[in-house]
């Protein structure tokens, strides 16, 4: 019975015909035939979920769109939009002439940095890093707020000691000659300036008594003067605002900052005008700022949703109703979302065997597979998919002799499926973003500045990114794919931080 690519829906034609041949020369033609008829029926199902997971142009467009039109809502006015469009209270974007010897500190969860940084005199070049990581002990970052901070800085006091001794200077200093120190704090703070914000809620496992509520810049100064090295903390950003302005102190054309990783974020460069919730005093309103998107909090009927999807957002607790697009897309999410969906077909149409013994007792429980692994799938260019095999081995306990090749194909294909949905809502949000910015109309080079894993560490998921921008931009894509351009920033918050206390510095 000949297989076309027609009848094997895989997404991706390619596989679909080598697998299809493999399995066919493998077996021999009889047992192909006995095994046919289930694997059809896998291929139906997996057109289903593909043609809801991958909807067509036009729902895509519908969907950037109203990205956009949230976006535009959430600048005008406060909670009126999914997506928060908060003020960063950067008015002084790093501009590459910033110089001298600065320092940051960086915490987003139980391990933290303390860097200097020494400027040089030439534009956009830092001439000499040094770096410390510190783990956090437990009773710090489950006590209270004074053992927290005191232990934040004391690091940073002994620290700058040491940076001081070896260079015989300060470097960049406030008039009263105390270090200036930028703050990447990479918990939710309600801001009302550069240098102060009170911490909304502990995430990452921290719950620290009596920080909520408290201008955490405060508790931090006070933490330095009695480690005995008062500091200046003069720009208290999160990770998203520090990968756009680091990228911003190398290279002026950098409009976006953006975070694919265990989450999602993005931050932008807009005119104050038009921010116009923000009733920034005494400010030009064509002063250009960053503005925090909190993109991954959009949430609207126009994703690309399965019942999988909804089921992980009904276990997610807290979460649970918030976050949708970042569900679709980000590495905390995609290895559980592809785990459900192997489960469904499974369940469905016997994926691992005919009997509910068939069904592994591991493939029902969350956690059990991560992004990581769906990395390691959907990247397997073996002809019998060794690495497959072996990662369901892993995770699942099903031993090769117990996964044809058929279903090597079929799971590979799943993982896929779920990866280039993500690429496609990353695309749908950077699209949004570009005609936010007018860039569409009036296109010119854009540097967008990026970190996190699903990013930096997954080459495939790149290029499923490029593509379905060049979906989107349809007969301008290499007109516009040219004049738009990547940036990785691999831990650019900690710089972020120092570079715009030191814009800060100069300008006050």
């Amino acid at each position: 019975m000949p297989v076309s690519e027609r009848q094997v829906q895989f997404g991706v034609a390619s596989g679909a015909a080598i697998a299809a041949a493999l399995v066919a020369g493998y077996y021999g033609y009889d047992q192909w035939k006995k095994r046919y008829p289930k694997y059809k029926e896998q291929c139906a199902l997996f057109k289903e979920y593909e043609e809801l997971m991958l909807p067509p142009r036009s729902a895509m467009q519908a969907l950037e769109d109203d990205i956009t039109k949230q976006m535009r809502s959430g600048m005008e006015k406060a909670n009126s939009s999914s997506v928060l469009m908060l003020p960063t209270f950067v008015l002084n974007l790093p501009t590459g002439e910033e110089k001298g010897s600065c320092y940051a500190i960086d915490i987003g969860g139980t391990n933290f940095r303390v860097v200097y940084y020494k400027l040089s005199d030439k534009r956009g070049q830092v001439e000499e890093t040094v770096m410390k990581q510190v783990a956090i002990p437990r009773e710090c970052y489950t006590g209270n707020s004074n053992k927290l901070f005191d232990f934040l800085a004391t690091t940073l006091a002994d620290f700058i000691r040491e940076q001081e001794e070896k260079h015989k200077k300060h470097g960049i200093t406030t008039a009263d000659g105390s270090p200036v120190v930028g703050f990447c704090f990479s918990f939710a703070v309600e801001q009302d300036s550069l240098d102060s914000g009170k911490l909304l809620g502990w995430t990452k496992g921290f719950d620290v008594d009596g920080v909520i509520g408290k201008d955490v810049v405060q508790l931090m100064s006070e933490a330095l003067v009695r480690a005995g090295k008062p500091c200046r903390v003069l720009a208290l950003i999160n990770d998203t605002v520090g990968v756009l302005t680091a990228s911003c102190y190398f290279d002026q054309a950098t409009e976006m900052g953006v975070i694919l990783g265990t989450g999602t974020n993005a931050c932008i460069v807009d005119k104050v005008a038009h921010l116009r919730k923000w009733k920034a005093k005494g400010v030009d309103p064509e002063t250009r700022t960053a503005i925090n998107t909190e993109w991954g909090c959009y949430g609207s009927n126009l994703l690309p949703r399965v019942k999988e999807d909804l089921e992980l957002d009904a276990a997610s607790g807290p979460q649970q109703g918030r976050m949708l697009i970042e569900k679709l897309m980000s590495g905390l999410y995609m290895g559980d979302c592809a785990r459900r969906v192997l489960l469904s077909f499974a369940q469905r149409t016997q994926l691992f065997g005919e009997s509910t013994d068939g069904i592994p007792e591991e493939l029902g429980k969350k956690d059990s597979f991560s992004t990581a692994d769906l990395s390691e799938i959907e990247s397997d260019c073996t002809i019998m998919r060794t690495r497959v095999a072996h990662v369901l081995e892993q995770n699942f306990g099903l031993y090769p002799d117990q996964v044809p090749l058929e279903t090597r194909y079929m799971v590979q294909a799943i993982c896929r499926l779920v990866v280039r949905r993500s690429a496609r809502m990353a695309a749908a949000l950077l699209v949004a973003v570009l005609k936010l910015q007018g860039w569409m109309e009036n296109p010119r080079r854009l540097v967008v500045a990026v970190d996190g894993g699903v990013f930096l560490k997954y080459p495939k998921w790149r290029r499923f990114l490029d593509q379905s921008l060049r979906e989107a931009f349809g007969s301008r894509s290499r007109e516009l794919m040219r004049l738009l351009q990547f940036k990785p920033v691999a831990d650019g918050s900690s710089l972020g931080a120092a570079v715009v206390a030191a814009a800060a510095a100069v300008s006050s």
